[in-house]
């Protein structure tokens, strides 16, 4: 949005509207008006270029001398306050204090004095011709959107097999297969600046890919053939540098929902903001004057410190964020707009005021507006200069909106009266739908290529043609191109590069981007909350494990263990970041095409916010850690600890954000991240010493900044320091008798005999072959590559561009796919109807179904709201009744009460079906279609139909008889040729299309044989076309005797008619109307018109006229308090004493005998699991993913502790290289708790419906994991188990495999239980280090439980589940292994005189394992610690061998406990806060 460039060339006028009425109520025309309420609503006024549509006080037409007159009438003196104060106080007051004649003529003013030119550009495009490939991999058929033959392509549907076996074939690996199909073929068309045009189509005509193309968003597609130019400058050249000059506004709102409404626009606009303002103007004033614009434009004034919300975040409703979305694309001042059905989720009157914003942006500000939308009024339709028209790819008209109805008439098409013509032209390209003539059948076009041919054989495209001709020699002559590249350079920022398409600096983006970090931040506290609590918790928790570490022997290794722990902390951490950058990747796409910031630019900013994060993260967890552990009380090392720590979490930052920025997915980055990070943990140091590991893998260490950072914390722990010789089990000997130091020598590896102290730095590289002078060098190091990780990550985001929106496609089961038909057939079609009509009697019994002084109050900030007070109503067999109203007027709130789905809030009033209270089956015999089509992925339609079938109606009634009738059902809806397809994502670009989830979620619903059906906005997000066949639907549902409320958005005239009844409510949840429609809607209309409404034209849309009445849309004013009219009305007393008479004869005292399920426990069981099960086989993402994390894990673990053999340091080596399973949990945990939250997706509207209890979905999620993890568990075996060399006898092999799986299972278990009390990904994200961390810290193998303090080891470490698995499978490994130490392994002291080594130690062996190397010798003798495999594992930690089918069976214990809290969690978090 520019305000400076509000301004109109001569002779041109702005086009005047309800936008006026809206910015000032005591406009002159406005009471002159009102003086008269006899005017008639969508009469036809004298016009130039625009017609009223339907009942409004303007009559919606735009008479231009008529507009002249009343914008000299309206163009009052200026105010004298200053234009900050204005805004204040527009903030403030609202709509009312706005006027919008008085803001564009002080902007025009302002702008020619500050000489600022104007970017205006038209649009050209020839010869258009746009193809996109279907791959094989997923092996699509070209669905039938885009006009080709099906089952050409038509493979399978991708599973855990198929994935597998492309995987084997390697020589297929990179190369592109699949077919090229034509999505655009041949298109010409021109829009000039200062014009709109409308672009019409059915699903998958071509309509979003135009819009697409004509934004220059091409990534998608594999070959676009044809010229475009944007007021002569080539498209390349346009993308360069001009990206952010056309933008392309999609159907879907992705903003960031903890943002408040003023934080996004506020965001768009310093990026945005001009370099060259008003000479007094500062960049702070220009950013509150456009949002003081857009706020009082779309109405969004009064929410501006409104969080944006989301399904999760509770903001702006669905039509606040549609306009804030509007708004936000405005802000970029973009020359030429691409809107894609930008009016989805907005009622009739709202859609239109958002239309008309757009006219006056387009003329004022002479924008190029090319949009899409569905069922647009012909109030709408008449604002547009031009419409094109697509079927198939192909353009079948393109010329001025006004002559395209006659052109498609003059064809011999019939356009029945009240029919939109948006609809009459999209209803033209189906032949259910379109009319012709008597006698004209066989003369008209009948698919897409004779209607293409037609429009190019005709006098309509000659005329374009030369039109557009002139308007290529127009461009020619006055070069728009050179006045629109000066403008850009006045645009741009000071220092900004003028060839750059980014308007503000680098700096300054990144400045803006990093404000926007915090505010991100700060809006979500929850999340730091738990983020800092998690620490300190976890903080305090490990340093009373390791609490006050003495100097000794057993201290060396605890400092170790400690210090490594404390990385891996951080790095969990670092690691729960990654769920919250992937979720942020739309936004960015989006604000990448609007060219706000460089996307590198937003990491950066990302950097520079986690820096006090993890300083204050830092900060908190070395208050709890180092003073109790007991670390060295020196300030250089405290905070050469603080900031190792600081440096190296901000490194796995970047590190886990890397993998975010090259994955297309979340399970893709992290299993890849997860993959590196526990190689990266193994070569760390701590497990396999430096000077220890093997060659082959030694380079890891070398690219490790764990390693590095490990390095430099132990090295600045340990330096200097003394560790004791003399405590007990530091020396060897040790007790009596042996008490002389010259005679004994250290335990820790440095020392030399006789010494009773050990120097931490010979400690260190005697151990690990660390050298302590290095340490700075490994704190540059860990810098490097923080560095690295954040240059590879900008220049990731930068350079990658993943998340290409292609075309929707389908798969089908292996041999289903249908065969394509010919025209012959799609002919005979129509007879379709016929059938269906068949089969739809005496489907339902008759139910009345009534609702009286229904009340919902919900809880909110500072008290309570109410959302629906006292409404009352019926729905008798056989009615249709329309719920409309303005958005937040309570109609989904009404339906949510009714359908028993409202969990929080307070209900208050009556409900009865048939006379009775509801029984516990209500919600199964009742059917209600959601707004979101929220349906399994991994299940096709004829299995997602059957499933509800099965589950919902009577178990007395056979299978084959539910088969047959969802064979029926297939049937009614026009199915049958996607029966076999996969429902799909789709945002993964796979799946059936919007309209046929539209139809799938009212069939499931369907095949349950209802009682009654509630449906909400079936029709929201289709075409005009797919929303007449859902209506169509419904009223045959209607017609065979079923009660049917539903609520509507933007009914056309043509719906509304289906409709015989009407429930209009207003804001606050009032009723405004309730009754019949009547014929012709005369009922409706004459209560509104005898209660002083005003009159409605007979050409009107009714349903735009009622909303019209009662004030709907963003400038909606009601003359009178509708819900009091009706409230006093003899037609609502008559409702009243019939609900009264009904509730009389109802029996408060009723029994119903009757279950809320159709099927018992174990028959919903086997239903549930058999469907997981398909759908945990067709997902290959998720399980071929763990497939080969695991296969890695176990590879990378084998090799490197390659071959084992029976040295001391051996026996560490295999207890640490069993312990790298416990950290390969944390991998299967991350993965398994996305997979869960998305079937609780369905679980939840599924429960809703009484279809199955939460017990058996709980347990199927379970059990259908099993046969993976015992797939998962032999592939590590084979993996890691002989590489590593552990022992080879069939009952140590057999032990080790069923441990295993039985642990796998408790991880996987462990992972579902979190993720059942956790909202989202992102807080189960943040919760699981607190879990995994915890547990592996009381396994005993970090801080061994001798050295534990008591209060943990007395009980916590009993607890942890871990202990047990560890413990298991370091016994199973290490028992009965000889020990033969090498002579790194020996401990060298010294005999006393006159004795041999052998009879000097003798005494010390009888209670101490070990043996001596050279028992005869009587200078040296060599100690080794350990005799057998056990002595290490019983000496060290405490563990026996005898202890292993206990721990077995103690594993199996804590997994049925997981079960349990799992199940539990699910039954209490079954129903979402609605």
């Amino acid at each position: 949005m520019d305000p400076h460039s509000m301004q109109h060339t001569p002779g041109e006028q702005p086009w005047l509207n309800q936008q006026q009425i809206h910015s000032d109520a005591s406009s002159e025309v406005d009471v002159e008006q009102d003086r008269d309420s006899s005017v008639t609503m969508g009469e036809d006024l004298s016009r130039t270029d625009t017609r009223g549509g339907f009942g409004e006080r303007r009559g919606n037409a735009v008479n231009i001398e008529t507009a002249v007159h009343d914008y000299e009438e309206l163009r009052r003196e200026m105010t004298q306050q200053s234009r900050r104060m204005s805004m204040s106080q527009g903030e403030k007051g609202g709509a009312a204090d706005f006027d919008l004649n008085d803001y564009l003529t002080d902007a025009k003013t302002k702008s020619e004095e500050a000489g600022i030119n104007r970017k205006n550009l038209g649009l050209v495009w020839r010869n258009l011709t746009v193809k996109v490939r279907f791959p094989l991999h997923f092996i699509v058929t070209a669905a039938t959107e885009y006009g080709v033959g099906l089952g050409a392509d038509a493979k399978h549907i991708a599973t855990v097999h198929s994935w597998l076996a492309d995987t084997v074939k390697f020589w297929k690996w990179g190369k592109h297969q699949g077919t090229d199909r034509v999505i655009l073929n041949d298109i010409t068309g021109y829009c000039k600046d200062g014009e709109m045009l409308l672009v019409l189509g059915r699903p998958g005509a071509g309509c979003t890919t135009l819009l697409r193309v004509l934004a220059n968003m091409r990534a998608s597609f594999t070959s676009i053939e044809g010229e475009i130019t944007y007021g002569g400058i080539e498209a390349k050249e346009f993308a360069k540098h001009y990206r952010g000059e056309v933008c392309y506004n999609e159907e879907e709102d992705i903003n960031y929902p903890t943002l408040t409404t003023k934080q996004t626009l506020e965001f768009a606009l310093r990026t945005k903001a001009p370099g060259k303002r008003l000479p007094s103007e500062s960049k702070g004033e220009f950013v509150n004057k456009v949002i003081y614009m857009l706020g009082n434009m779309l109405g969004l004034t009064k929410q501006m410190d409104t969080l944006v919300g989301n399904a999760f975040v509770r903001g702006l409703s669905g039509g606040e964020r549609k306009r804030l979305s509007i708004a936000e694309q405005m802000t970029t001042r973009s020359t030429i707009n691409c809107w894609d059905c930008s009016t989805r989720g907005l009622d009739a009157s709202s859609a239109l005021d958002y239309v008309r914003s757009l006219r006056i942006m387009t003329d004022i500000l002479h924008k190029t507006t090319v949009a899409t939308l569905y069922q647009a009024s012909d109030s709408i339709f008449n604002l547009f200069d031009k419409v094109m028209v697509l079927d198939e790819g192909r353009c079948i008209y393109f010329g001025p909106t006004a002559q395209a109805k006659p052109y498609f008439q003059e064809m011999g098409f019939y356009c029945p009266e009240r029919k939109s013509t948006p609809d009459f032209l999209t209803g033209l390209c189906n032949m259910l739908e379109r009319q012709t003539v008597p006698g004209q059948e066989k003369n008209v076009p009948q698919n897409a290529v004779q209607f293409e041919r037609a429009y190019k054989e005709s006098q309509m495209i000659k005329n374009m043609e030369n039109e557009l001709v002139d308007y290529e020699a127009q461009i020619e002559k006055e070069n728009p191109a050179e006045v629109f590249r000066v403008a850009m350079k006045e645009a741009h920022q000071k220092h900004a590069p003028h060839r750059s398409p980014y308007t503000a600096t680098y700096v300054q983006q990144v400045k803006a981007l990093t404000i926007r970090q915090f505010q991100l931040i700060w809006g979500d506290k929850g999340s730091l909350i738990s983020r800092y609590g998690g620490v300190i918790v976890k903080g305090l928790i490990m340093a009373s494990v390791f609490y006050q570490l003495q100097l000794t022997a057993v201290g060396a290794f605890s400092r170790g263990g400690v210090l490594f722990f404390c990385l891996l902390f951080n790095a969990l951490i670092a690691q729960s970041e990654l769920a919250t950058f992937m979720q942020g990747r739309r936004v960015l796409e989006k604000h990448k095409s609007f060219a706000l910031y460089h996307p590198s630019a937003f990491y950066i900013s990302q950097v520079i916010a986690d820096f006090p994060l993890a300083v204050i993260q830092v900060i908190i967890f070395q208050l709890c850690v180092y003073f109790m552990v007991g670390l060295e009380l020196t300030a250089g090392k405290y905070f050469t600890f603080m900031i190792i720590l600081i440096v190296t979490n901000m490194c796995m930052n970047g590190f886990f954000r890397f993998f975010g920025s090259i994955s297309p997915n979340f399970f893709t980055a992290s299993q890849l991240s997860s993959i590196f990070l526990i190689a990266f943990l193994v070569y760390s140091g701590y497990q396999i010493p430096y000077n220890l590991m093997h060659p082959w893998l030694f380079w890891i260490y070398w690219i490790n900044p764990i390693a590095y950072g490990y390095k430099a914390l132990i090295s600045n722990e340990m330096t200097g320091q003394h560790y004791t010789c003399e405590s007990f089990g530091s020396s060897i000997p040790f007790g009596p008798g042996y008490e002389d130091p010259r005679y004994r020598t250290c335990t820790i590896k440095g020392a030399q005999p006789g010494d009773t102290y050990d120097l931490g730095d010979n400690y260190l590289s005697a151990t690990y072959g660390y050298e302590t002078w290095q340490r700075w060098i490994d704190f540059v190091a860990v810098i490097g590559f923080f560095v690295l990780f954040t240059a590879m990550t900008a220049l990731a985001m930068e350079y990658v561009d993943l998340v290409k929106e292609g075309s929707l496609t389908k798969v089908y089961k292996k041999g289903k796919a249908p065969v394509a038909g010919s025209e012959e057939d799609d002919l005979r079609a129509t007879t379709k109807e016929e059938v269906a009509d068949d089969s739809m009697q005496n489907v339902a019994d008759g139910t009345t179904f009534s609702w009286h002084h229904m009340n919902y109050t919900v809880p909110v900030k500072g008290g309570t709201r109410q959302l629906l007070n006292d409404i009352g109503g019926f729905v008798k067999p056989g009615h249709l009744t329309a719920l409309m109203g303005s958005s937040g007027a309570g109609k989904t709130t009404l339906l949510d009460v009714l359908a028993k789905r409202k969990t929080i809030g307070k209900i208050d009033g009556r409900i009865y079906i048939n006379g009775e209270t509801l029984g516990p089956d209500f919600e199964r015999t009742t059917g209600y279609c959601e707004q979101m089509d929220v349906h399994s992925p991994n299940a096709t339609v004829r299995e997602a139909l059957k499933f509800s079938a099965y589950l919902r109606q009577p178990a007395s009634v056979p299978k084959a008889e539910k088969d047959a009738y969802v064979e029926q059902i297939l049937k009614l809806m026009e199915m049958e040729k996607i029966a076999d397809a996969l429902i799909g994502d789709i945002e993964s670009g796979v799946g059936i299309s919007v309209e046929e989830r539209k139809r799938l979620t009212i069939g499931v619903e369907l095949v349950g044989k209802p009682k009654l059906l509630f449906l909400d906005e079936p029709t929201s997000g289709l075409d005009a076309q797919s929303s007449y066949n859902i209506v169509r639907f419904i009223r045959k549902l209607a017609d065979a005797g079923w009660p049917v409320l539903c609520t509507i958005h933007q009914p056309s005239a043509t719906l509304f008619e289906q409709f015989d009844h009407l429930l209009l409510l207003v804001r606050g949840g009032r009723t405004a109307y309730f009754g019949e429609i009547g014929a012709d809607s005369q009922t409706m209309i004459q209560y509104f018109e005898q209660h002083g409404g005003p009159k409605c034209s007979p050409s009107a849309n009714p349903a735009e006229y009622i909303l019209e009445v009662v004030g709907a849309g963003t400038a909606g004013k009601a003359t009178k308090d509708w819900a009091d009219v009706w409230a006093d009305s003899p037609e609502s007393k008559v409702i009243e004493q019939e609900l009264e008479d009904i509730h009389s004869a109802v029996d408060q005292h009723a029994k119903h005998h009757v279950s809320a399920y159709s099927l018992s426990f174990w028959g919903q069981f086997w239903l549930v699991y058999k469907r997981m099960n398909v759908s945990w086989w067709r997902s290959p993402t998720y399980n071929v993913g763990r497939f080969f994390n695991v296969c890695f894990c176990g590879l990378i673990s084998g090799f490197s502790f390659w071959k084992l053999g029976n040295t001391a340091s051996d026996m560490q080596n295999r207890m640490f290289c069993v312990f790298t399973s416990l950290i390969m949990s944390n991998s299967l945990i991350i993965l398994a708790q996305p997979r869960f939250m998305q079937e609780r997706q369905w679980f939840r509207r599924e429960y809703a419906s009484k279809y199955y209890s939460w017990g058996p979905f709980a347990l199927t999620c379970l059990f259908v994991e099993i046969p993976y993890i015992i797939v998962l568990a032999a592939i590590f075996l084979f993996c890691f188990y002989w590489t590593a060399g552990l022992p080879t006898g069939a009952d140590r092999v057999g032990y080790f495999y069923i441990l295993f799986v039985v642990f796998l299972f408790l991880a996987v278990s462990l992972g579902f239980a979190i993720a059942s009390f956790s909202t989202t990904p992102t807080m189960a994200a943040v919760i699981n280090p607190f879990f995994t961390s915890i547990l592996i810290l009381f396994a005993g193998i970090v801080q061994p439980p001798s050295a534990m303090p008591t209060f943990w080891s007395s009980w916590m470490y009993w607890l942890d589940p871990y202990h047990y698995a560890i413990e298991g499978l370091v016994v199973n490994a290490l028992y009965g292994v000889k020990v033969v130490c090498d002579d790194n392994d020996l401990f060298t002291l010294i005999p006393p005189p006159g004795q041999s080594c052998g009879q000097y130690l003798a005494p010390y062996f009888q209670t101490a394992p070990g043996y001596v190397a050279n028992p005869d010798d009587t200078t040296s003798c060599k100690v080794c610690q350990y005799s057998d495999g056990s002595d290490f594992y019983s000496q060290t930690i405490g563990w026996d061998f005898n202890n292993r089918w206990r721990d077995f069976g103690i594993v199996c214990a804590f997994c049925l406990f997981n079960i349990v809290a799992f199940v539990f969690f699910v039954w209490l978090f079954r129903k979402p806060r609605r």
